[in-house]
């Protein structure tokens, strides 16, 4: 079964724009993009990154969220953090350490170049690669670059990526990047 974002039931409901009385929020999940863009608007205050990234995660408008008690909005607040940190592997309950040759397993498909991926299967960079990705202007080109490289996406497949799942993959990529080979030999042997 699909991992599905949890359902919060309101400790104190509030009241839509519309007028109706809100009592359960569907939380959804947080994608690479619009998590990017909702933290530029947000600037550097990090209340404001919270609010702007609980706007997504609930479908709320600002002066809904802006009625919740604030044992609701912790919880909200909670359930973006980890959306945020956590790999997608927390939320798909995988205890295992999983090794470089394995696949990594989507937390929500993703469809790209017309196909619908449920995991990916990454390659370690060459170091053409590497060099490549070293002469970019900033950190995100340069993790979007080589996550592209070895995941085989498009960079523009990237902005459909769960943020778990971008978060998965940036673990991953990071042990290419940084570990000498005995890492992966051992990691294979055990």
């Amino acid at each position: 079964m699909a991992w599905m974002p949890p359902l919060h039931v309101l400790l104190s409901p509030i009241t839509a724009d519309t007028g109706a009385t809100i009592q359960q929020v569907q939380l959804k999940p947080l994608y690479y993009a619009a998590q990017k863009d909702a933290l530029a608007r947000a600037g550097d205050d990090e209340d404001d990154q919270f609010f702007e990234l609980a706007k997504l995660a609930t479908g709320l408008s600002e002066k809904e969220l802006d009625q919740l008690k604030r044992p609701d909005y912790v919880t909200i607040a909670q359930y973006v953090h980890e959306m945020s940190t956590r790999p997608a592997s927390f939320f798909l309950g995988e205890q295992t350490e999983s090794t470089h040759d394995q696949p990594v397993q989507l937390l929500l498909p993703l469809d790209a170049a017309g196909r619908t991926l449920t995991e990916l299967v990454l390659e370690m960079p060459a170091l053409r690669a590497t060099k490549v990705m070293k002469k970019l202007a900033t950190n995100k080109e340069r993790a979007e670059f080589i996550t592209a490289h070895c995941s085989g996406l498009m960079i523009p497949d990237l902005a459909c990526l769960t943020v778990p799942d971008w978060t998965e993959l940036q673990e991953r990529i990071d042990h290419f990047l940084n570990q000498p080979a005995a890492f992966f030999r051992n990691a294979t042997s055990k």
